[in-house]
């Protein structure tokens, strides 16, 4: 069951929004007896609207599927339609649930849960939560990489472990991928997705943070890769403040904060690249969309000293430069 935020949570987001106290709450909404999943809807709604969060419909929607048991978004249109009659236990659910993403919480930790190019994967605060951009990533190297050929992949800043987990689901031949991440809590997330995803045979995770062009032993042991990928922390720090309150009030910080320029990170990878990629090998990273031009003069004016070559950048679904591949020469 969703439990409800705890009242410190509450208190300490307070100024995400207004006090509930503020609403009117029809007689028919009664915990202890039957209401309309319709009425229910209908009142949460409002609620949502009056606090602007974002994405209100879908977000409900969601909530009473979870609550229903129903796959399909559908199937709970219908039900609210047909004013399906909901009981004390599901009206206290969905409430609590809403009362989350009142306060900012986003929904993909409310319900614990998310999909990700067809695996459902568990979510934990503060856990990045994976992004539409980056399962285009995932469909981008799918694509590229030769189906024939074995491959060891390096992943850095596995979080979840979207971008690992989805690679050895739908590439078999991905021999075994070394996922690290700085965050211990990412990478008990990711173990705990490989298992019940029943992928953690070719996986390993290792708790580490990058500080330079050097990887320990543990790690570069399982060495050379044919592949590294990343989606980096890439948002220069003067931006943070400007993200939305769901992000920057409940996910990891250091998932997003690029530094500067948005480039620290970025700039490890490159040197990272150069030392622990095999030959041909590629370098896949999710950047920034002002970042493309910039990473490709850096690797153009380090190419003596890193043997790398900038193959090419790719645009998201909004048209955005978004996805770079490096090679190893």
């Amino acid at each position: 069951m969703i439990r409800k935020c705890s009242s410190g949570l509450l208190r300490l987001l307070s100024h995400a929004r207004k006090s509930f106290e503020a609403y009117d709450v029809p007689e028919s909404i009664n915990r202890h007896c039957s209401t309309s999943s319709k009425d229910l809807f209908t009142l949460q709604l409002k609620k949502f609207e009056n606090e602007k969060v974002s994405e209100a419909v879908s977000s409900l929607e969601l909530f009473f599927a979870h609550v229903l048991g129903k796959d399909k978004l559908s199937d709970v249109r219908s039900e609210i339609k047909n004013e399906l009659k909901l009981n004390s236990d599901q009206i206290e659910m969905i409430e609590s649930m809403c009362d989350c993403r009142l306060s900012k919480m986003p929904t993909q930790y409310i319900l614990k849960e998310w999909d990700f190019n067809d695996l459902r994967l568990k979510m934990k605060i503060p856990v990045f939560i994976p992004r539409p951009e980056t399962e285009e990533l995932v469909n981008i190297i799918t694509q590229e990489l030769d189906s024939s050929k074995e491959y060891k992949i390096l992943e850095v800043g596995c979080g979840t472990g979207c971008i690992s987990l989805s690679l050895l689901r739908f590439m078999p031949n991905v021999k075994q991928i070394i996922a690290i991440d700085q965050s211990k809590t990412a990478c008990e997330l990711t173990k705990e997705n490989s298992l019940n995803l029943e992928l953690s045979n070719r996986l390993k995770v290792f708790n580490y943070k990058l500080k330079d062009d050097s990887l320990p032993e543990e790690i570069s042991q399982n060495g050379p890769f044919d592949v590294i990928v990343s989606n980096p922390p890439y948002v220069p720090s003067k931006d943070l403040l400007r993200l939305a309150p769901e992000i920057f009030l409940y996910e990891d910080i250091r998932a997003l904060d690029g530094g500067p320029e948005g480039l620290n990170i970025i700039q490890l990878l490159l040197e990272i690249s150069s030392k622990y990629l095999s030959k041909n090998g590629n370098l896949w990273m999710e950047v920034d969309h002002r970042h493309p031009e910039i990473i490709e003069k850096l690797v153009e004016n380090n190419r003596d000293e890193w043997n790398l070559k900038f193959i090419a950048s790719r645009k998201d679904l909004f048209k955005k430069e978004r996805f770079v591949n490096i090679k190893k020469l």
